[in-house]
């Protein structure tokens, strides 16, 4: 028998392989083998021309669900209309919803900005990261109730590139275990959901920068940490002397208040190995408003579960937290999926043992915004996104919270193409570039900031 010639065995696999996905083209729908949803496979979707889709058959359930979900930016009128090509985004301004009183806690507490440090806390996956949108809300928040600084960073980072409040520059020689990876049963993770531990003369140095007034310097740094030897930190400001100070020991948040003669930019810090669990620094100026921004990569939110309770109620009991901005959903997203009942349930859990911990201050849900899924040659809001929106809203309901739509913020079906048309958002139709996180960032921080007024 005449054997393959082994040349011939790469082009008999892709063959094989191309008849093998044109036969997945013929599955039936919701088929299900050993468990596994198979999923017909178009080879020729994104050649052939619209007509040969069947968009209103497969978009049918979902148009219905947005109609009810958002009737004022899905109207009969447009449902047949394509996505709109123009400069112009179709921005509403949203008012915040769910349980808007529970918001009290923060809203009482802004009436004493000027005499009293205000914490705000903004949770969000990889979207957020090197401060964006979060650096916006801040602005716009310390402009209307004072305050300075940028607040919370952690010893090392993901997103120091492109950060642009704060340089942030340190040694290779810190051991870092997060929320997201490299956890490690002895080292708890801080409010931030980061801890590093210094594993030789391990250094890190923080320098201000951005245009805004809040982030060109500062006068005081908090160092974050637990579980310290009895021994000495090295610090410095700028270029004066470099000092040093002993570390109080023992388990639990501990809080190193360091105060500068005047306004300061660079502040570097020097431990040697296992000196402690240093969960961050933070960067502040006085009284007013301070947004913390911890950007969770890939992250879904259900991670604050895996920080302890003793160190969420340390930092309850030392910092002002006065309001948690919470942001995730995008990672949750499955194509096809409609039930997120784990999700739901996990979340719920999460906020309200946040709540427990934090139990005088507000929190605030952003929903998801919108963002692009390639249909044939059209590019149509994901179909996942108002189910997505639904299942937060019952988180919302259950926790008893408020929340932002940012979906409808804006504009609603459709949006994060004439986001993108506008020069707000990526090609890839799922990020905001940097004017984009601007501008959502303003929106978030204008509807608190509505609610506060009618507040008052």
């Amino acid at each position: 028998m005449k054997s393959i010639n082994p040349n011939n065995k790469p082009v008999l696999l892709l063959v094989l392989t191309i008849f093998f996905l044109m036969l997945m083209y013929y599955i039936p729908k919701d088929i299900t083998v050993f468990g596994i949803k198979l999923k017909q496979v178009d080879l020729f979707m994104d050649v052939k021309p619209d007509s040969l889709l069947d968009f209103s058959a497969k978009q049918n359930n979902n148009e219905e669900l947005f109609a009810s979900l958002f009737p004022v930016v899905f109207s009969d009128a447009d449902k047949n209309q394509p996505l709109s090509t123009s400069p112009q985004v179709g921005i509403k301004n949203v008012p915040l919803s769910g349980n808007v009183n529970q918001m009290s806690f923060f809203f009482n507490e802004l009436k004493n900005s000027k005499s009293k440090q205000i914490r705000v806390a903004h949770y969000s996956d990889s979207g957020n990261e090197g401060d964006m949108m979060t650096m916006d809300i801040r602005q716009l928040l310390q402009n209307q109730f004072g305050g300075k600084g940028v607040g919370f960073l952690s010893i090392t980072a993901q997103d120091i590139t492109f950060r642009t409040t704060t340089k942030h520059s340190f040694s290779k020689d810190w051991k870092t275990v997060s929320v997201l990876y490299g956890k490690d049963k002895n080292i708890p993770f801080g409010l931030n959901g980061f801890t590093s531990v210094p594993e030789g003369n391990s250094w890190v140095q923080y320098q201000a920068g951005g245009t805004t007034e809040g982030s060109k310097s500062f006068k005081t740094v908090k160092v974050f940490y637990t579980n310290a030897k009895a021994s000495s930190l090295k610090y410095q400001f700028d270029d004066d002397p470099e000092k040093t100070v002993k570390l109080e020991t023992g388990s639990g948040v501990k809080r190193l208040i360091l105060n500068a003669n005047g306004n300061k930019t660079k502040f570097k810090l020097t431990a040697s190995e296992g000196l402690a669990h240093f969960f961050g620094v933070s960067l502040e100026d006085g009284n007013g408003v301070l947004v913390d921004n911890f950007a969770w990569r890939g992250n879904t939110g259900v991670s604050f579960r895996d920080i302890p309770d003793d160190i969420k109620k340390g930092f309850s009991k030392d910092e002002n937290y006065k309001l948690f901005i919470i942001q995730f959903g995008a990672n949750m997203l499955e194509a096809g999926k409609v039930d997120y009942t784990w999700y739901r349930n996990q979340m719920v859990k999460a906020i309200n043992e946040m709540k427990t911990a934090f139990p005088q201050a507000s929190f605030l849900l952003i929903g998801i915004g919108d963002r692009g899924f390639k249909r044939g040659s059209k590019i149509i809001s994901d179909p996942g996104i108002p189910v997505m929106i639904e299942w937060q809203k019952k988180i919302v309901d259950e926790t008893g919270i408020a929340f932002y739509d940012s979906f409808e913020a804006m504009g609603g079906e459709g949006s994060m193409v004439e986001w993108v048309n506008a020069g707000l958002g990526t090609k890839d139709y799922g990020h905001m570039n940097n004017e984009g996180n601007k501008k959502k960032g303003e929106m978030i921080a204008k509807a608190i900031i509505d609610a506060y007024k009618k507040f008052k």
